[in-house]
This record gives C-alpha cells, structure tokens and sequence, in this order.
C-alpha cells in the first residue's frame, strides 16, 4: 500500500475546511500542498478524495451497492479501466469521502501495458456478463489514442460473453452519461454523478471487491484514525 506522509492527515483536514467554506478547490490545493510539502500523489489524492458533506450526501443518496438483473447500464470506459488498471499496476487508489473508488489520477496521461490493458478488460467483460444486464454501452473518448483499437476489442468481448450492447467512440463520454434518463450509470467521475439523471454504481470498485478484496486507503476511516 502506498505510504502517506506524516502530515497528510492534517492536510485534508485543512483542506476540507476550507473546500467547506467553499474557496476554490485548485487554489486550496496549492495552498495546502505547498503548506504541508505534499508529493504529487498525494494532492492528488486531495483533490479527488475530499468531498464536502452536502456533496457526499448527494452523492451517496444516488449510488447502488448493486445492479439488478436486466438494468441497461451505461459504462464511463476509460474512468472504469484506468481505475482497475492502477490497481493492477499497485499505484493508489482509495476509497473517498463520497464512498466511490478513485485513483491517483496518474493512469490519465498514458496508456496502459498491453498485458494490464487485457488484464483489464477480462474482469471487466466478465464482470458484466455475471451480472445478466439487459444491455450495455460503453462510452470511450475519442481523443484519447487508440480509442477506436479499444472500441474494437471491448465489442468482440461483448459479443463472445454473449453481452448485448456496445462500446463506442465519442468526443464527450461525460455529456451522453449525463443525458441517460433510464438505466444505470457507471462510473467514479464526481462530475457526472453530480449531473446524471439516473442512479450510479461504482463498477470498478464492485469488479475488484469481487475479484481481490482489497484493503484500500479509506478517508472515512484510515484518514481520520
């Protein structure tokens, strides 16, 4: 598990108090990082992992600990995947004050291995296919290299796990999750839990529970011990 420093307790105190008081989040991050000499991990940590209370109610108040048999689900691709590949690659990743799984945010600027990349996909298509969805659509942004390689693959897999459904390419994954009216959708991204209009499920924390048992830093509860 990767080490916090000594103070980061104090760090996301200081920070949520003042996230609270609602001064800017980037500004508070500096403010605080260079306060208490944060790695780059760790602010990151802060920024994706420190929630206010009226958002965490929010939040919290939208999430489903699981999916129903026949539900349409519709899959933040690349939050799932990178999420499930830091874990496979040992970097951090842990449990915010929301409840929903995130990563250090280190996956964002590169491409998975090859090996991790398949890795990957296996526990997520198998995932899927053990919970009997009635349709699946999975969202990729096309921007980023080799989306429509991965497109490809994710619909092969789909097809021989006998998954009805779809992976695509799209400028903006983000605006089609927020404009799904039924169904459920999946992903850790606090931007579209906060303007979806449907239930979430946290898909690549449920495909490692299942998978590892991991033993995650927590904020609720490791954090604040």
């Amino acid at each position: 598990m990767f080490l916090l420093s000594v103070n980061f307790e104090k760090a996301v105190k200081d920070y949520l108090y003042l996230l609270e008081r609602g001064y800017p989040q980037k500004s508070i991050l500096k403010i605080v990082g260079d306060k208490y000499q944060l790695v780059s991990r760790e602010r990151s940590m802060l920024f994706r992992g420190v929630v206010t209370q009226k958002d965490c109610g929010l939040r919290k108040s939208k999430s489903l600990d699981m999916t129903e048999e026949d539900s349409s689900l519709y899959v933040d691709g690349y939050n799932v995947i990178r999420t499930i590949g830091s874990y496979l690659l040992g970097k951090p990743v842990f449990i915010a004050m929301d409840g929903f799984l995130r990563d250090a945010a280190e996956m964002h600027r590169s491409t998975l291995q090859k090996k991790i990349l398949n890795r990957t996909l296996d526990l997520l298509v198998r995932y899927l296919a053990s919970v009997h969805p009635g349709e699946v659509i999975i969202y990729l942004d096309e921007p980023v290299s080799k989306s429509g390689q991965l497109a490809t693959r994710l619909n092969e897999l789909l097809q021989q796990n006998a998954l009805t459904g779809n992976a695509l390419t799209t400028h903006s994954p983000d605006h089609h999750l927020k404009s799904v009216s039924q169904g459920i959708v999946c992903t850790a991204d606090s931007a579209v839990i906060d303007n979806c209009k449907t239930k979430v499920f946290d898909l690549a924390q449920a495909i490692l529970d299942l998978t590892f048992q991991p033993e995650y830093i927590t904020f609720e509860t490791d954090i604040n011990h």
